[in-house]
């Protein structure tokens, strides 16, 4: 089911906000774009929580994330899926890894947050849970 015109947005705009927090190194504000119980999967491991993304952006390395236009499906009134290609640049070595989330998003009181979040590496051969697979 596609979104209405007003949770389009907001979902787009939290997209954005996630971008934008990382670019800026953020880190409270990107943490708080998740729900509490949220779980992130990158690099074949799986992050938990506030603490567990608090440390996985703790080693993460800086740069640019260009996010393009997220396709959005409604799975019921309070939650969606959707996926969103990502170019990231490095900051110190200008290296670009082009990537796909797929998430799961939840309305909360404070508005859409991100559930469950997946990166896949879009490598020569397709999607891969690493960039340099």
């Amino acid at each position: 089911m596609d979104p209405s015109p007003e949770d389009h947005v907001a979902i787009a705009n939290l997209l954005a906000r996630y971008c934008i927090a990382l670019d800026e190194d953020d880190i409270d504000t990107w943490v708080a774009l998740f729900t509490p119980d949220a779980a992130y999967e990158v690099y074949g491991r799986t992050w938990r929580g506030p603490d567990g993304l608090r440390k996985m952006m703790g080693a993460a390395p800086g740069g640019l994330h260009l996010g393009g236009p997220p396709v959005i499906e409604m799975i019921g009134a309070d939650h969606a899926r959707t996926r969103q290609n990502l170019l990231f640049v490095e900051r110190t070595s200008g290296i670009a890894r082009r990537s796909l989330y797929t998430d799961e998003l939840r309305r909360t009181e404070d508005g859409w947050r991100i559930v469950k979040r997946r990166c896949q590496f879009i490598v020569a051969d397709g999607l891969s849970d690493r960039p340099d697979e």
